[in-house]
């Protein structure tokens, strides 16, 4: 009975093992082509070879579904551009370098992840890095 029971836990940590590995391979990928407007569940799922429904099931098990974990990653590196430019970027066409189909639609997106516009965020995030450099530059003086 307890080499059935040790041949069905190796079994569970080999499944889980693979579906970790999957699952990390499909981030990467995502990472990769998170500039491209075209990201979809079904390319995702194309381009593992798998079915849509495998792969809704794998971010389902990690809390999440597809569509979402995208949008959170084009979201987290948007906001970073955002915040470390010292120059107005133009909305628009960075929105759309991030995937997302129009301004209006992204700014939206965004408010409602972050609480704030872009304009607002990057205000926000150009006044913080302004007194971090003015700091740093006054301790450099001393």
């Amino acid at each position: 009975m307890e080499l059935l029971e040790a041949d069905t836990t190796d079994e569970a940590d080999d499944a889980s093992g693979t579906v970790n590995e999957t699952l990390s391979r499909i981030h990467g990928y995502i990472e990769e082509h998170l500039m491209d407007p075209d990201l979809s569940p079904e390319s995702i799922a194309r381009a593992h070879h798998i079915s849509l429904r495998y792969l809704q099931k794998l971010f389902q098990n990690d809390g999440s579904t597809v569509s979402q974990w995208v949008r959170q990653r084009r979201l987290e590196f948007y906001r970073l551009e955002l915040g470390r430019s010292n120059r107005r970027i133009i909305m628009a066409a960075v929105a759309h370098r991030w995937g997302f189909s129009g301004p209006s639609h992204f700014s939206r997106t965004f408010r409602g992840a972050y609480g704030m516009s872009p304009s607002e965020w990057q205000a926000l995030a150009t006044s913080a890095f302004a007194s971090t450099t003015a700091g740093t530059q006054d301790d450099r003086r001393r």
